[in-house]
C-alpha cells in the first residue's frame, strides 16, 4: 500500500501484533503508550494531545514523502514547523478532510400510540375529570393538547362525546359495586336532601347508609334527580317517606344538626342578643369590604400576637354560623377596638355606628359560651365518619342536663335562651314522649353498647323500650326461618369426646340471647361501638343483626348535604347549563371517589 493511502499517524506509531505503540512516547510503566486494536483514532488523539501534532495536510504529506526521514523525532519537527506562515499560504485551495457525523434515530418520535395505549390514556383521562370536578371540554383544551405533546406526542386527542361515554362506562363500573355491597348488607338507611343550583334548577340527593361484614359504616351517593316542581325540603321528604310501603322505620328521624339550629334560631330571636348579632355582622362586614381595615387588622393581630385570621361572617343557611362569627370576633376583641379607634383608617361615622360597648363585649362572651355546647354536639353529629343515630338523644340530653342547666346567677337574658333552647330541644327531639310509641332512635341507643342502659331515658320507658327490641329479635327469628333452638352439633375435638359420643348443645334462642346482652356492661362514651359488636357478633347473633339495621341509620343527613358543595363545583357560573344526566353523572362519581382509587 502507497504511503498516501496511509493514516498520518503510522509516521509516528508502528503496530505489534493487535497493539498499536507511539514512537514519540519514552517508555513508562506499561513500556509504552499502547492502544488495544490499534485504532487511528485513539492514536490521532494522543498525538495531538500528547505531543502537539495536528494531522497532516496534503501539502505536508508530499513533502514528508519527498524526504528521507531517519527518524519519528525529525518527522515530527517537521511537521510542527508546518504551521509556518509559507506551509500556511501555501496550503490554501487544498481540500480539508471533512469529518464524519454520527447521526442518531430517536426511537421515541417513531413509538406508535396503539389502540390499547390509546384507551387508557381515555380511561385515565376520564377519571382524572370525575376526581378533579373538571368540565368535559378540559379533554380538547389547548392546555392538554399541549401537555400530551410532551408526554405522548402520537396520542389523538379524543372529543367530548367519547369521554362521556367512558365517564358512563365509569359509572356503571361503580354502580355495580354499590349494588352488590347493598344486596350483602342486612338493612339499609337512606338519607336525601334537596337543593338549588346556580342556575336555579331543583334538584335531590340520595344516599344510602349500611354497614358491612366488618362491620366498617359505608355511605353512597346513590343520585342526584332534578325536580321540576316546587319543593318545601321537610314537608316533601316526610310525605314522600310516610307514602312509602317498604320502609319499616320512619317516626323521629329528621336531621339532628337541622333540629338543633332551629332550636337554637328561636333562642337567639331575644331582643338583647339579636341586637348584638345584627351589630356583630355590621363589624364584620365593614372589615370584609373595606382593603385597608382588613390589612390594618391583620398588622395588628400581628403586634398583638395572635393569629392572623379572618373575620367570619354569619349565614342563615350554615349551621353555627352565628356562633363562629362571634367567637371570631370576640377573640381579636383588641385589634378590632384598636383599628376602629385609629381615625388614619377609620373616621368617627363609622367608627360612631360599629362601636361595641363594654356591656356588649360582655354579653358577647356569654353567648359564645352558651353556643358552645350546641356547636360541639352539632359537629359530632356532622362528623366525616359515621355518626350513628344512637347518639342523638343521649348527647341532647347531657348537653340539657350539663349546659343549659339554669343556675341562680344567670342574667334574664340567658335564662331566657336557655328555656327556649331547652323547650325546642325537647320538642324536636321528643325527650318528654308520653305515647308508647317507641322511636327507631331508642332501640338504636338500646343497641349501642355506649347507652344500652338508657340512662338518658325516663325510668317508665326504659322497658317499653326494650320489651320492643326483644319483640323485634322475635320477629326476626321468625321471618329469618332460624333453626330450632336447640340443635345438635358434632364436635368430635378430641379422644375421649369421641368415646364417649357426647353431643354438644348450642342454646341459643332469642332470649338467652337478649339476657346475656343485658348483662353486658355498658361502653365508656368515647370506645367504638362497632368494634365491640365486630368481636360479640358470633356471640349475639340475632342483637347484631338488628344492631346492623339501626345503628346504620346516620344522626344527620349531613351526607346528602355534602353533596351541595359538590354541585357548587360542577354547575358553576360558566357551565350553568349542564344536562341533569350529567350532573348527576359528575356528582355521583366525585362522591363514590373512593370506588376508584
Amino acid at each position: 500500500m502507497s504511503n498516501k493511502c496511509k493514516s498520518w499517524v503510522w509516521l509516528y506509531a508502528k503496530r505489534q501484533g493487535d497493539k498499536a505503540y507511539c514512537d514519540l512516547c519514552t517508555e513508562n510503566e506499561n513500556n509504552e503508550f499502547c492502544c488495544i486494536g490499534g485504532t487511528t483514532g485513539s492514536l490521532g488523539r494522543h498525538l495531538k494531545t500528547i505531543h502537539g501534532i495536528k494531522p497532516l495536510t496534503t501539502v505536508t504529506r508530499r513533502v514528508a514523502s519527498g524526504r528521507e526521514l531517519d527518524n519519528a523525532d525529525t518527522l515530527a519537527s517537521s511537521t510542527m514547523t508546518s504551521s509556518s506562515s509559507e506551509v500556511q499560504s501555501s496550503e490554501i485551495g487544498a481540500p480539508i478532510p471533512r469529518k464524519r457525523r454520527r447521526t442518531y434515530k430517536n426511537q421515541e418520535d417513531d413509538r406508535i400510540c396503539n389502540s390499547d395505549k390509546t384507551e387508557q390514556i381515555h380511561q385515565a383521562l376520564a377519571k382524572m375529570i370525575a376526581l378533579n370536578q373538571m368540565p368535559l371540554s378540559f379533554c380538547s383544551s389547548e392546555g392538554f393538547k399541549q401537555f400530551m405533546t410532551v408526554v405522548e406526542p402520537n396520542y389523538k386527542i379524543c372529543k367530548e362525546g367519547a369521554i362521556k361515554s367512558r365517564l358512563k362506562a365509569l359509572k356503571s363500573s361503580v354502580k355495580e359495586i354499590i349494588q352488590k355491597n347493598l344486596r350483602d348488607s342486612i338493612s339499609i338507611a337512606c338519607t336525601s336532601d334537596c337543593w338549588s343550583s346556580i342556575s336555579q334548577q331543583s334538584y335531590i340527593t340520595v344516599s344510602a347508609h349500611i354497614i358491612d361484614n366488618q362491620w366498617c359504616p359505608k355511605s353512597y351517593t346513590l343520585t342526584t334527580h332534578e325536580m321540576e316542581e316546587s319543593h318545601n325540603n321537610a314537608r316533601n321528604i316526610i310525605n314522600a317517606v310516610n307514602s312509602l310501603t317498604n320502609v319499616s322505620e320512619t317516626y323521629d328521624l329528621t336531621c339532628a344538626a337541622h333540629s338543633i339550629q332551629l332550636a337554637v334560631n328561636n333562642g337567639l330571636q331575644q331582643d338583647g342578643i339579636d341586637t348584638l348579632i345584627q351589630l356583630s355582622s355590621k363589624v364584620v362586614g365593614h372589615f370584609k369590604h373595606s382593603n385597608l381595615a382588613k390589612h390594618a387588622l391583620t398588622k395588628m393581630q400581628e403586634q398583638l400576637g395572635l393569629n392572623q385570621l379572618s373575620l367570619i361572617q354569619s349565614c342563615k343557611t350554615r349551621w353555627d354560623s352565628v356562633y363562629m362569627m362571634l367567637d371570631r370576633l370576640y377573640t381579636n376583641r383588641c385589634a378590632v377596638t384598636n383599628v376602629l379607634a385609629d381615625r388614619s383608617i377609620t373616621n368617627v361615622a363609622i367608627a360612631k355606628k360599629l362601636d361595641i360597648s363594654e356591656c356588649d363585649w360582655t354579653k358577647m362572651e356569654t353567648v359564645v359560651a352558651l353556643l358552645k355546647p350546641l356547636q360541639v354536639v352539632t359537629t359530632v353529629f356532622c362528623g366525616e365518619t359515621h355518626s350513628p343515630g344512637s347518639m342523638v338523644r343521649p348527647l341532647i340530653s347531657k348537653v340539657i342536663e350539663k349546659h343549659l342547666k339554669i343556675n341562680t346567677y344567670d342574667s334574664e337574658v340567658v335564662v331566657s335562651f336557655k328555656q327556649t333552647v331547652v323547650s325546642q330541644l325537647i320538642e324536636r327531639f321528643k325527650l318528654n314522649n308520653l305515647t308508647n310509641i317507641i322511636s327507631s332512635r331508642q332501640v338504636a341507643s338500646f343497641l349501642d353498647p355506649r347507652y344500652k342502659d338508657l340512662e338518658h331515658e325516663e325510668i317508665e320507658v326504659r322497658e317499653n323500650i326494650r320489651c320492643k327490641v326483644q319483640n323485634l329479635l322475635v320477629e326476626t327469628n321468625t321471618s329469618e326461618n332460624r333453626v330450632d333452638n336447640e340443635v345438635p352439633i358434632q364436635k368430635k375435638k378430641g379422644a375421649l369426646e369421641y368415646l364417649y359420643g357426647d353431643e354438644v348443645h348450642e342454646v341459643n334462642d332469642v332470649s338467652t340471647q337478649f339476657q346475656c346482652y343485658l348483662a353486658e356492661p355498658q361502653l365508656r362514651y368515647d370506645f367504638d361501638p362497632f368494634e365491640w359488636w365486630k368481636s360479640h357478633e358470633k356471640k349475639y347473633p340475632l342483637v347484631a343483626m338488628a344492631a346492623k339495621k339501626f345503628l346504620s341509620i346516620p344522626a344527620t343527613s349531613v351526607s346528602s348535604e355534602r353533596c351541595f358543595s359538590t354541585a357548587g363545583n360542577v354547575v358553576t357560573p360558566k357551565r350553568n347549563s349542564l344536562a341533569p344526566e350529567n350532573v348527576n353523572m359528575l356528582i355521583f362519581l366525585y362522591q363514590n371517589r373512593q370506588l376508584m382509587l
